[in-house]
């Protein structure tokens, strides 16, 4: 999913839907911010500590096996560069912004 006008217009009208029902906008949150941006931790620290967070996540759990979530996940515990890093690391933001799941990173 891009991150496009029209994305965002449709994330937020699933929050809207969310509040109507009397629901909270985010059904889920997974914090990392405590290793996101940690500058203690080496890259391959913060990577692993990520996936593991998400892996342990309910959201993650929920998910079959061929979904998007688990394979987006595992390509990001195999990303060897921010730049791989990043690249699985959007793909998993725009999965947790549809599925209404707030990720926390500061």
């Amino acid at each position: 999913m891009p991150d496009t006008a029209d994305h965002r217009a449709d994330m937020y009208a699933l929050g809207q839907q969310r509040l109507k029902a009397g629901k909270p906008i985010w059904e889920r949150k997974i914090n990392v911010a405590d290793v996101f941006h940690n500058d203690a931790m080496t890259f391959l620290q913060i990577r692993d500590a990520v996936v593991r967070r998400l892996r342990a996540s309910a959201w993650f759990k929920s998910k079959d096996e061929y979904d998007t979530l688990p394979m987006l996940v595992e390509e990001l515990s195999d990303a060897e560069n921010t730049s791989d890093f990043d690249y699985a690391w959007s793909g998993i933001y725009d999965e947790a912004d549809a599925d209404r799941v707030w990720i926390t990173t500061r």
